[in-house]
């Protein structure tokens, strides 16, 4: 649970690095890694055995996608 908690926080500074910009591409890569930060940590928080059903196969990638750069 260590490693969740981590991710979390990384997500957290994240999130605070993208409020506190002005460059749009720049506070959607922030949002993009807080919510990747944030799967992580879902998925670290999950008991042993249950990561194979979400990111099973024949399913979609249940990561995030990078935003398009302009």
């Amino acid at each position: 649970m260590a490693t969740a908690k981590l991710f979390r926080r990384q997500a957290a500074t994240c999130a605070a690095m993208a409020d506190q910009t002005h460059d749009e591409e720049s506070r959607h890569r922030c949002l993009w890694l807080a919510q990747t930060y944030l799967r992580l940590a879902e998925l670290e928080e999950l008991p042993v055995g249950q990561n194979s059903d979400i990111t099973g196969e024949g399913e979609e990638d249940p990561r995030p996608t990078l935003p398009p750069t302009h």
